[in-house]
């Protein structure tokens, strides 16, 4: 860990990754004021290993869905980056498959929907066969922090051991649960429509649960099942397997071979990673009956293979193009960054909804757009 802590590199986090995506500029502004003063005290974190796991800044965020998010202040952020970036991705990637997606470079979601699209080609030789989707319930909030230091003791430095630690336990901090429960109390009074919803948001058990927000949380997340990932391609012989966090995909002509697969998935995740499956969208489908990963629809009917974009996520993408058209029009972002963030609707919305998804973009952006410069 010490070899890569410098000013360089340090430097180098905050500028590329931490300011750009730091979205109050305040908070930027201030870190700046004595920047290398604050960069030097992040180098004397890291290097003595003397750090409490940093104040969250705790907050609900609306969209996609209603979720509890735990943010840190500049100083943790980059701390936390640093963690993630030259410990945990340095130490262990190399033990992850590549079946397993998420938070690593070139393996997100558009890696993840041509993997899954691969699979369904190489089975349709099959007239029939299943998919089974298992869905892990509160994954984020259950991950047990002694099974994970578990995981990662025989794998790091004592000194990163420790650092991940205080890290990982900040979680157990007392003042976390009174601000969840204040913010689902008060935001419950102005919409009570989403009371149900609101209150079905957990609170932090003690000894459990990644922080919603942390770089270092999305890796671990990942890593946390790795062990699990390799018994199902290596044990249970089932090589067609995508999981995304905990959203899994595993696809087999024989519905047997599957079952079994669910009875003793479900038996090692209860008793070795103390983890509960969510019922209600756990289930083995035929392929043409369709299924749902990663935002899209999949089924095949005959030899076609179909993928779709969710009605859901097609509604959420036309959402957010008004949103960035209206910031645009009241002067709260530039025209660059509006047409940055059109582009990347454009863009990333594949397989089946392209046209529709940039039919919405013409409609509530490149015509208002062209109204205007009119």
């Amino acid at each position: 860990m010490k070899e890569h802590c410098n000013l360089d590199t340090i430097l180098n986090l905050y500028e590329k990754e931490i300011s750009k995506n730091v979205k109050n500029k305040h908070k930027v502004y201030m870190f700046e004021k004595n920047k290398f003063q604050n960069i030097n005290h992040i180098i004397n974190v890291l290097k003595t290993g003397e750090y409490d796991g940093g104040k969250y800044n705790i907050f609900l965020i609306k969209e996609p869905k209603h979720r509890i998010v735990m943010a840190l202040s500049i100083t943790d952020k980059i701390i936390n980056h640093f963690i993630a970036r030259y410990v945990l991705e340095i130490k262990l990637s190399k033990y992850l498959d590549d079946r397993n997606i998420a938070t690593r470079k070139g393996m997100g979601t558009d890696y993840g929907i041509k993997m899954v699209k691969k699979f369904l080609e190489k089975n349709k030789k099959y007239e029939t066969f299943y998919i089974l989707k298992l869905d892990i319930s509160k994954y984020f909030y259950s991950i047990d922090h002694e099974v994970l230091m578990s995981l990662v003791k025989d794998k790091l430095s004592k000194e990163e051991y420790d650092f991940l630690k205080i890290i990982i336990d900040s979680t157990n901090e007392e003042y976390i649960n009174k601000i969840i429960k204040t913010i689902k109390t008060n935001y419950t009074k102005k919409h009570p429509q989403f009371k149900k919803e609101i209150d079905s948001l957990p609170y932090y058990e003690y000894g459990k649960g990644l922080p919603i927000g942390n770089m270092t949380s999305q890796f671990l997340s990942i890593f946390y099942l790795y062990e699990l990932d390799h018994y199902i391609v290596h044990n249970l012989h089932i090589k067609y397997y995508v999981r995304y966090m905990d959203d899994f995909v595993l696809i087999h002509h024989d519905k047997k071979v599957l079952e079994n697969a669910l009875k003793e998935i479900e038996t090692i995740l209860n008793t070795k990673y103390k983890l509960k499956l969510n019922s209600k969208k756990t289930k083995i489908v035929k392929n043409n009956e369709g299924f749902v990963f990663l935002g899209y629809n999949y089924k095949v009917v005959g030899k076609k293979t179909i993928v779709r974009l969710r009605r859901e996520a097609y509604e959420k993408t036309k959402k957010r193009v008004k949103r960035t058209y209206y910031m645009y029009e009241h002067g709260f972002i530039s025209f660059n960054e509006a047409f940055c963030s059109i582009m990347s609707y454009w863009y990333n919305r594949k397989y089946g909804s392209q046209m529709k998804v940039r039919r919405a973009i013409n409609k509530y952006w490149f015509n208002r757009v062209h109204g205007l410069q009119k």
